[in-house]
């Protein structure tokens, strides 16, 4: 399997670069004011799709953040987790992963060739962040070594995007569930934060 590093290719970099200036004009407000925002199903399961819905200022471009945490087993004193399916939406984005009690951080995105990036670990903490990524669908790879004697290791995941209000300061927006894992995650849109609950049916 060819695996480039992401510095070295200059087909994504000029891509990059390209969404960033055409939608740099749409970058949006992350504490716009909300009045408020919902979702449907309220009590969702792994793999729903959340209909949102909520009211700001009229035409308003407002950030939206989801973030998680989970815990990835080490095995061999390595670990790695897999996120199938990710849909990068188009507007302003960004992705943020921080690894803790770990050596290093590689971060894998998989297409026609893997793009990777590698960390290394400063005082058992190692991140990555990158913005105005091209929209699309992506399989993803968070995988490094642990520090010794790890059994597990902690990640938290941080992704934005943008949400557009019509005329009326209406927005809604449909957000896909499939790469979450079960459990709590917290959603702010604007400057409202909830917390929703990934729970199986079964």
């Amino acid at each position: 399997m060819l695996i480039i590093s992401k510095e070295k290719n200059i087909v994504l970099t000029v891509s990059k670069s390209i969404y960033s200036l055409i939608h740099r004009q749409n970058e949006e407000n992350p504490d716009a004011s909300v009045d408020d925002w919902e979702i449907h199903p309220p009590s969702p399961c792994p793999g729903d799709i959340l209909d949102i819905v909520g009211r700001t200022d009229p035409g308003e471009n407002i950030g939206m953040r989801v973030s998680f945490s989970i815990s990835i087993p080490v095995v061999d004193n390595e670990y790695s987790h897999v996120f199938d399916n990710i849909k990068i939406p188009g507007g302003s984005n960004s992705f943020f992963v921080r690894s803790q009690k770990v050596k290093d951080l590689n971060f894998i995105v998989r297409m026609f060739v893997d793009f990777k990036r590698s960390f290394e670990a400063d005082n058992g903490i190692a991140e990555f962040f990158e913005k105005n990524v091209p929209a699309g669908n992506y399989e993803i790879v968070v995988q490094g070594t642990a520090q010794e004697g790890e059994k597990n290791v902690k990640a938290d995941f941080i992704a934005t995007q943008t949400i557009k209000a019509d005329n009326e300061g209406k927005f809604t927006h449909r957000y896909d569930t499939c790469s979450l894992p079960e459990g709590e995650f917290t959603v702010k849109i604007g400057d409202k934060e909830k917390k929703i609950d990934l729970k199986s049916s079964k």
